[in-house]
């Protein structure tokens, strides 16, 4: 998966528009990261990048590109 690739997957999660997301945008201004935004992505990741995504980190991702460095992208 490629990071347009990415960035659309977490917006689809979060109820947003992927069009023209850059990375640089802070989570919470694309759309609703609550509680089960989070666990969606962790099942994503999982399922669609077959990783695991340590839970401390995740906690101190603020923005999409944040998001993508956790994977690898």
């Amino acid at each position: 998966m490629d990071k347009p690739a990415f960035f659309a997957a977490v917006a689809e999660i979060l109820e947003a528009d992927p069009a023209g997301l850059t990375g640089e945008e802070r989570i919470e201004d694309v759309g609703n990261w609550d509680s089960l935004s989070v666990i969606s992505f962790v099942a994503m990741v999982d399922s669609d990048l077959d990783q695991i995504v340590d839970g401390e980190k995740l906690k101190e991702a603020k923005t999409l590109n944040d998001l993508a460095a956790l994977v690898g992208l």
